[in-house]
């Protein structure tokens, strides 16, 4: 009787990691989309909400266009290992898929930093008050996102 518990439970155990596991990898190949933002909207919304003039508008859309075309490559090839990693749960080949692995965080990491360098050269465009403003709504979407990810509900910028 023990040994069939016993055997139930590490089943149940193996179980729930083979759920993580795939939950997880599903999570890390399903971010394509939110690294394709329209630098004309994005420009719009800043404008709006931070009151850009004429001349800061221009320069950030020079700078987020510039930044979305050299990440284009990168997005697209992520698009194809994304694909190829999928296909894994049909052969799971162990070196294959770390070869994959590995390539993805790198292209992730560079996308990562260009990102993060594109929204510094923003921030240095902007006047204190801008700044003060861009940092309050930032907080704001930082905890829209934080209850998004803690209750599962997506809550509208």
């Amino acid at each position: 009787m023990k040994n069939s518990i016993g055997k139930a439970l590490l089943g149940a155990t193996m179980a729930g990691l083979a759920l993580l596991s795939l939950s997880a990898t599903s999570w890390a190949m399903s971010h394509g989309a939110g690294m394709d933002h329209d630098p004309g909207r994005m420009v719009a919304h800043m404008a709006q909400r931070l009151d850009l003039s004429e001349e800061q508008q221009n320069r950030v859309e020079e700078l987020l266009t510039s930044s979305r075309e050299q990440s284009a490559a990168d997005r697209e090839r992520l698009q194809v290992l994304r694909k190829q990693m999928h296909a894994q749960r049909n052969d799971f080949n162990t070196g294959e898929a770390q070869k994959i692995a590995d390539e993805i965080g790198e292209i992730t990491g560079r996308v990562v930093f260009d990102a993060t360098r594109t929204h510094a050269e923003v921030y240095q465009l902007l006047t204190d008050e801008q700044r003060q403003e861009m940092d309050a709504m930032m907080e704001k979407r930082g905890e829209r996102r934080g209850k998004w990810r803690r209750d599962g509900k997506h809550s509208p910028e």
